[in-house]
């Protein structure tokens, strides 16, 4: 197995963290999982390179998963509304317009195999039992912590609407279970990682997530 080259894992651990940085001062971090970021940053063995808490997207493709050919046109980190749904079926699809529900996803660079290792155990003992190595290089091993929340529904084809107006409850019903789902193993992390749990729902009624 390749060694991790201490020397440029750690010029990439200030890398990102400037980048996260950046990111936060101009509003593009999504502040649902800041604190498991930082927690990751502050650890030594430790840091992400990507990351999400849970979101609901709405994406024109031929099939929810690809990403050629594909546009998202809708984005959000908090559950959606009916008037939100409605006014997606409103919009003219090339494709199939798919509303898609996935949980939280944190891509990890770990030190050293003992760590990455270990991080996984805590991840799965969260819910997160779908996490896994990635890969193994110089630059660090990578960990995908992941909850395998997924959900994809079709709204409307380019020639039909599929799902019509009666059923946008029941939908919208569907996709902020999923997304709640999501974000309790992200809460379940947090305990294992020694953070206080999110009441999302205090938090949505105060911030306007993107």
């Amino acid at each position: 197995m390749e060694r991790v080259d201490d020397g440029l894992w750690l010029r990439r651990k200030k890398e990102f963290r400037d980048r996260l940085e950046e990111d936060l001062r101009i509003g593009y971090l999504d502040r649902d999982i800041m604190d498991v970021l930082l927690k990751f940053f502050s650890t030594e063995p430790y840091f992400t390179l990507s990351s999400c808490s849970g979101r609901v997207t709405a994406v024109d493709a031929v099939m929810p998963w690809e990403r050629e050919k594909s546009t998202v046109i809708f984005k959000k980190h908090s559950p959606v509304t009916v008037k939100e749904i409605n006014e997606l079926l409103k919009q003219k699809a090339v494709w199939t317009l798919w509303l898609v529900v996935t949980g939280p996803i944190i891509h990890v660079s770990s030190r050293s195999l003992e760590d990455a290792l270990k991080l996984l155990s805590l991840a799965r003992d969260a819910g997160m039992k779908h996490s896994g190595v990635m890969s193994v290089s110089k630059k660090g091993i990578v960990i995908e912590l992941t909850s395998g929340v997924f959900i994809s529904v079709p709204l409307k084809s380019s020639s039909s609407v599929l799902v019509h107006e009666d059923s946008v409850p029941a939908v919208v019903s569907l996709a902020n279970k999923a997304l709640i789902k999501g974000k309790e193993r992200l809460n379940r992390l947090r305990e294992v990682l020694g953070l206080k749990p999110v009441n999302y729902f205090r938090y949505w009624s105060r911030h306007s997530t993107p």
